[in-house]
């Protein structure tokens, strides 16, 4: 059963190699272009993510300290 897998497997690859279109050396430009745009544009939505999260790490820290400073007395140390 797994050499008729591996047959299929192979004659797939195959078959999508042999649809593949060649193309020229100046076109890769081109290609490399796309893919430098897609790099910019996942690093420009990490630091999106990035600063959510230190905004959320932000807003929990206060929450935190307002609990702690509503438990303990309401601000009886800064008087």
């Amino acid at each position: 059963m797994n050499v008729v897998r591996v047959r299929v497997h192979f004659c797939s690859v195959l078959g999508v190699l042999d649809r593949v279109q060649f193309m020229a050396m100046g076109q890769m430009s081109v290609m490399a272009r796309f893919f430098v745009l897609a790099g910019f544009r996942v690093l420009g939505r990490f630091a999106v993510m990035a600063g959510s999260l230190v905004e959320v790490f932000g807003c929990f820290m206060m929450v935190m300290m307002n609990f702690v400073l509503v438990a303990h007395g309401k601000l009886l140390h800064l008087r």
